[in-house]
């Protein structure tokens, strides 16, 4: 039994809560800062906020002078609101007239009087074209639709399961458009220069498998649960979707079909480029991501050639998934900038598509992070761990002459300070939205890149933000963080440790998160946030990140709760050497669990306070599988878990989710195919925790949501039953009418706070108490 004075109260819920994300971030303000810049200006806006409101501003980048963005009384009487708090999120110029974006609405503002018109909103769910018009989908047909609103249909055999520009079942929001009537977005299409014609997707999903998943509480009231298909290849099927690629005529809709490409190759939706050859250049990838290549395609006749292909067992246009792909193309020499891990770190290259001759611009033992603009022969992207010593995720922005005869030809640092230097990147396929207009405009960097806006942090360090030259050189301050809101409550932000895997050899970075109350010479219990899959960043490295990252959610509040909370990103993990990313490929630890566990007790060497006979463990996703895995292949150490979402049995998965991670299933004759539906890869099986699940011994609860698209309720099942043949106890918390985002739900959090307080601490949690928060929302990766 627990003591009763051991026993949580209200109190202690109540000083958690206080630390919510959104509590936080009430209490911060100019955390991070990306301009909108005048079409054809070095002139922007931005928000600058105070601790009583904001206010919008319109910036000289030349000179730095600045003024108000639009006169705020006149909004504010326009808009009915204070005009120092307008919620007022973008900011166009049309002669005298302001055009204002509020809450999905456009309205123009006249300055004379103050009179307002509300505008038509473009339907963000198309693709403008040069000319104005725009290229959607209605009822698996691509429409046209011109300037002045006239709508013609371009064609007319688009069926379900075979619509054209329509997004793929596989697209995590499926069930949602059901219950909703939602329809699919429209995905891949690319106008050519003079808006006549465009190339676009059409996707054959009818012979791949209808996965059922069951809504057990009906979206529509209905008392009987509804059987709800998503289409998807599913790990060891033969059939995957088909992409077909046509060369559309947008006068009258005839087409042109694009030829097939070799192997299992297929062109993605995010990049194509239309050159003054007469080709389309674009890229492909096969679904494994083992390959990947550079396509050109004649636009007269469609037909096809690879210019330049690689291989790489996990290929990646970028380290990060979520990011947009660090590949441009450079039409003044029919060149394309290229990201590769070829030298062993990734770095760019230049392909000469006329040849396929490739060269590198950039080497050396350091990452290049994001491209963040071409402009003429230079390239400004960012880095990390070029300068020695350093902590090697934080990004620094560089620029480079791509004319060079060596690699590195001109390379300058243009924000010197050890510190983040946050230029958020283009989110992964957005840049094809708009012909890239809002995605050139909204960004740290100026089109004309002479100027940039430079938001210097770090967990520990509070923002300042600088306008800068292309030199580096400062024009001005632009604004500073106030976290005198945050120090008013004695929060402190995460400690940034190193320490060694299980070689003794390979740093791991990461953060430890602490309690208000935290005193060294307590013993405080361990919690380690685990996520451990290839394709993002785990560990914050900006003020703002630090706060309210991708994976920080809620970690403030949890160590509040009495915890040590680690958070850090183990090998196998993106933005490190090739050498660190494939330090776990092809092992039963793919996540690379023992690393974790020795990165650990490394840093608890010099950190006695961290009691390591009390560690838990949680994670969402890849990290729930991460989270459970820890629990059987490491028993001794991690004695209590939290696995939520956890994409457990890689042979019963969609094979967009294992493939990328583990390689295809391998069933032995170099089939990847499997001959009966009961066939288990022998490959995938030595990765399943369903394999270990005898070596249970600690305390495990899964979570999971009915309508999770990402990761299959039946495969998390099938871990239990596992779990059950083997004689094991554990918790299981389903949560019905969820999809895979359910973890800033306050319910959740608290269960899990809960659990760690229960079966690491051995207290008492307070039982049926509902916490006095907001949902929140997770800062997507920066």
């Amino acid at each position: 039994m627990t003591p009763d004075d051991q026993a949580l109260g209200p109190e202690d819920y109540e000083r958690a809560a206080q630390l919510w994300p959104s509590e936080l971030l009430k209490r911060a303000t100019n955390l991070l800062i990306v301009p909108t810049w005048l079409p054809g200006e070095d002139r922007f806006w931005f928000r600058h906020e105070h601790r009583d409101g904001h206010e919008f501003l319109l910036v000289d980048a030349a000179t730095g002078a600045r003024c108000p963005a639009f006169d705020h009384e006149l909004a504010a009487r326009a808009l009915g609101g204070d005009p120092t708090r307008l919620p007022v999120e973008g900011v166009e110029y049309d002669g005298d007239s302001v055009i204002l974006s509020v809450d999905g609405a456009r309205l123009r503002i006249e300055p004379r009087d103050g009179s307002s018109t509300e505008l038509p909103v473009p339907d963000l769910n198309g693709f403008l074209g040069p000319r104005g018009e725009e290229l959607f989908v209605r009822d698996h047909n691509l429409w046209v639709r011109t300037p002045s609103g006239t709508e013609r249909q371009l064609t007319t055999d688009g069926e379900e399961h075979y619509g054209w520009a329509e997004a793929p079942d596989a697209s995590d929001d499926r069930i949602d458009r059901d219950r909703t009537g939602r329809p699919p977005g429209t995905i891949g299409c690319f106008w050519n220069p003079d808006g006549t014609r465009a190339l676009v997707p059409r996707v054959d999903e009818r012979a791949v498998t209808a996965y059922p998943f069951v809504e057990n509480i009906p979206h529509d009231g209905d008392v009987l649960p509804k059987v709800r298909y998503v289409r998807g290849k599913m790990s060891g099927d033969a059939e995957d979707s088909r992409w077909e690629w046509y060369l559309l005529d947008v006068a009258d809709g005839s087409r042109v079909r694009v030829g097939s490409l070799p192997g299992e190759l297929r062109i993605l939706p995010w990049h194509a480029w239309w050159t003054a050859r007469g080709t389309i250049v674009a890229l492909a990838s096969t679904t494994a991501q083992d390959q990947a290549a550079a396509v050109e395609i004649d636009a007269t006749t469609g037909a096809a050639r690879v210019v330049y292909l690689e291989y790489d067992h996990m290929f990646r246009f970028n380290n990060v998934w979520f990011h947009d792909d660090n590949v441009r193309y450079l039409p003044e020499r029919h060149e394309l900038l290229w990201f590769t891990f070829a030298s062993g770190w990734p770095h760019l290259w230049l392909i000469d598509l006329a040849t396929g001759a490739a060269r590198q611009v950039t080497d050396g033992d350091w990452v290049v992070q994001d491209v963040v603009r071409t402009v003429g022969r230079q390239v400004f992207f960012t880095a990390g761990g070029v300068e020695p010593g350093r902590n090697p995720y934080l990004r620094a922005l560089y620029r480079v002459d791509l004319d060079g005869t060596e690699p590195n030809a001109g390379l300058k640092c243009l924000t010197p300070e050890d510190a983040d230097h946050a230029f958020p990147a283009v989110p992964f396929g957005a840049v094809t939205r708009d012909s890239g207009q809002s995605a050139d405009l909204r960004s740290c960097l100026a089109p004309s890149g002479k100027y940039f806006v430079d938001n210097i942090s770090r967990v520990d360090l509070p923002p300042v933000i600088m306008l800068r030259d292309a030199d580096g050189k400062d024009v001005c301050e632009l604004a500073r963080a106030d976290t005198s809101g945050l120090d008013e409550i004695g929060w402190t932000p995460p400690e940034v440790f190193r320490a060694k895997a299980a070689d003794g050899e390979t740093d791991v970075w990461g953060v430890l998160v602490k309690p208000r109350r935290f005193a060294e010479r307590d013993s405080w219990p361990v919690l380690e946030r685990i996520y451990g899959g290839h394709q993002v960043l785990a560990q914050p490295r900006s003020f703002l990140e630090g706060l309210n990252g991708m994976f920080m959610f809620g970690l403030h509040s949890l160590a509040e709760m009495g915890f040590a909370v680690v958070l850090l990103d183990g090998p196998g993990t993106p933005i490190r050497s090739r050498a660190f990313r494939d330090l776990t490929w092809g092992e039963r630890d793919r996540f690379g669990i023992k690393h974790h566990r020795a990165a650990i007790e490394d840093a608890a060497r010099t950190r006695p306070w961290m009691d390591l006979t009390r560690v838990g463990v949680s994670g969402h996703s890849s990290g729930g599988y991460g989270t459970v895995m820890a629990m059987l292949l490491e028993p001794d150490f991690y004695a209590v878990g939290f696995a939520s979402s956890p994409a457990l049995d890689p042979s019963v998965s969609s094979a967009y989710v294992p493939e990328p991670h583990f390689g295809k299933p391998d069933y032995g004759d170099g089939r990847s195919a499997r001959r009966t539906p009961d066939e288990i890869a022998p490959n995938y099986a030595r990765l399943s925790p369903s394999t270990y699940a005898a070596r249970l011994s600690g305390r495990l609860a899964i979570v999971y949501g009915d309508l999770d698209e990402q990761v299959e309720p039946p495969g998390v099942l099938r871990f239990t039953a596992a779990l059950i043949d083997a004689g094991k106890d554990f918790d299981v918390l389903p949560l019905p009418g969820r999809d895979h985002h359910y973890t800033t739900e306050p319910y959740y959090q608290k269960r899990l706070w809960d659990y760690f307080v229960e079966h690491v601490q051995g207290r008492a949690p307070l039982r049926h108490h509902r916490l006095d928060v907001a949902p929140g929302e997770r800062l997507h990766v920066t």
